[in-house]
């Protein structure tokens, strides 16, 4: 893989703050007080769009990314720099005057998060009554305002609570005029939580664990299928794969080639760290005022690509994101 091959994709965690106590995130528990201003974001939105041309996905992320004051500057900054722009929200925030600015920011695309369209099952994952309401509210005003600039884009993570929700919810999303796509992930370890490569068996947490392996079988067998007949569904047929692997042995490394990230993107955490990887070591600091080019060429940047070249974790990233279409390390006996 070529090492002097410019990112794609930029994450940027805007801000840590967050107004819900979702299940399979602890980041809400965190008071960060560091935070990076917004001359720093700019500079930084800057300092990439030179170094890749405008020819690049940015990622505004939390926490809650509205939380963030002068979100909606920044990106209507990256837009008019060319780079393309997504923001993830949990709907909590938006009124009508809010989702009118968004639509006006120059956004590419909004994701909102969905688990479920049963009410109280999605309100109990995401930790506060009403965010299931929200989400619909703001499909409903999408339906009504949508201008074609700005695509509206779901994503749903695999759990044990919703797993009889998810078939139902990918027919749903195909069908609704206003969701350009649909996408799901397989749960992984909760976000800001010390590693563990068995946090399922743990209590507090292996109730998000989908244990009944006949029925998780069954559903990505749906999805797989639904993709393949040309549903809105974003995930290529062999993740499916790769997710049935991972719930059958997630103490198996899932892919038989090495993770690529560290060479098609990079993320900033809320204190201006940069990194390759967000579960190895920072190349940098937005506060230094470097160039990111130099950063991405340094030799503290070369030596965690080979780290993650090492790397045999089962993270959000590896099984999740930046997916290549490959057979798995872990047996597919079951397809």
């Amino acid at each position: 893989m070529d090492n002097h091959k410019k990112p794609s994709f930029c994450d940027l965690i805007i801000t840590e703050s967050c107004i819900l106590k979702c299940k399979m995130c602890k980041m809400w528990q965190r008071k960060n007080e560091d935070e990076l201003d917004y001359r720093h974001w700019l500079r930084f939105i800057d300092s990439f769009a030179d170094f890749v041309n405008g020819k690049a996905q940015v990622q505004f992320v939390g926490g809650e990314p509205l939380l963030k004051k002068g979100i909606l500057d920044l990106i209507k900054h990256a837009d008019k720099r060319g780079l393309t722009t997504t923001m993830t929200t949990n709907s909590f925030l938006l009124n009508d005057d809010f989702f009118d600015r968004i639509m006006n920011s120059g956004l590419d695309t909004l994701v909102l998060s969905l688990d479920s369209l049963e009410k109280q099952t999605h309100d109990f994952l995401r930790g506060v009554d009403g965010v299931y309401e929200r989400v619909m509210e703001t499909i409903n005003r999408f339906s009504r305002k949508r201008n074609n600039l700005m695509r509206l884009h779901i994503v749903t993570t695999i759990m044990h609570q919703n797993l009889d929700d998810i078939s139902e919810l990918a027919e749903w999303a195909n069908q609704h005029d206003a969701i350009a796509n649909i996408s799901f992930q397989a749960i992984t370890q909760p976000f800001f939580t010390p590693p563990d490569n068995e946090w399922y068996r743990k209590k507090e947490y292996s109730f998000l664990w989908p244990s009944d392996l006949e029925k998780v079988n069954f559903v990505l067998e749906r999805l797989k299928d639904l993709k393949e007949k040309g549903y809105k569904i974003t995930n290529p047929p062999g993740q499916f794969h790769v997710f049935k692997s991972y719930f059958e042995h997630p103490e198996l490394f899932v892919k038989m080639f090495h993770c690529n990230l560290g060479y098609n993107s990079l993320s900033v955490n809320a204190e201006g760290k940069i990194f390759l990887c967000l579960s190895l070591e920072p190349i940098g600091n937005i506060r230094e005022n470097k160039d990111i080019e130099e950063i991405w060429f340094s030799e503290k940047a070369e030596i965690v690509r080979n780290n993650i070249r090492n790397c045999k974790s089962n993270c959000k990233s590896m099984i999740n994101c930046f997916f290549e279409n490959e057979k798995t390390n872990a047996t597919e006996s079951n397809e």
